[in-house]
């Protein structure tokens, strides 16, 4: 759907004071934005299909022991794990976290700052722009 000039204006406004506000936030967010966040490999493959027979020999054989129940759920998590490794893009999990732990602190530190921070400046002048 394409945006109005109004629109396309309000959105490098916006660009330009998250530039202004934090620059190394923002060229992270667009280097982000450029990666697949969906890498299919044969480690994730491989345990997603590890799960699965898992999980489903679990279930299939339950009602021999119930000891058979805690196979269903150790294959349900080596299946949810192949998903994790397969949507963080093959990378390492433990450098996946410290990414998202350096941006989870950078927006916390700025929504931290005086009540007047970027955006109760960005929400007055969006109020500004529609109220003439």
């Amino acid at each position: 759907m394409a945006l109005s000039e109004q629109e396309q204006r309000a959105l490098e406004e916006i660009e330009r004071a998250l530039y202004a506000e934090d620059p190394r936030f923002a060229q992270r967010a667009r280097k982000g934005a450029q990666e697949s966040t969906f890498s299919l490999n044969i480690r994730s493959v491989a345990l997603i299909l590890l799960g699965l027979c898992a999980m489903i020999g679990g279930i299939s054989l339950a009602q021999f022991s119930l000891w058979f129940v805690a196979l269903s759920i150790v294959g349900f998590l080596i299946m949810f794990a192949g998903g994790l490794l397969a949507f963080r893009g093959g990378g390492s999990m433990a450098s996946g976290r410290k990414t998202l732990a350096k941006a989870g602190g950078a927006a916390r530190m700025s929504k931290a700052k005086s009540p007047g921070g970027f955006g109760d400046r960005m929400e007055e002048s969006f109020r500004r722009r529609f109220e003439r």
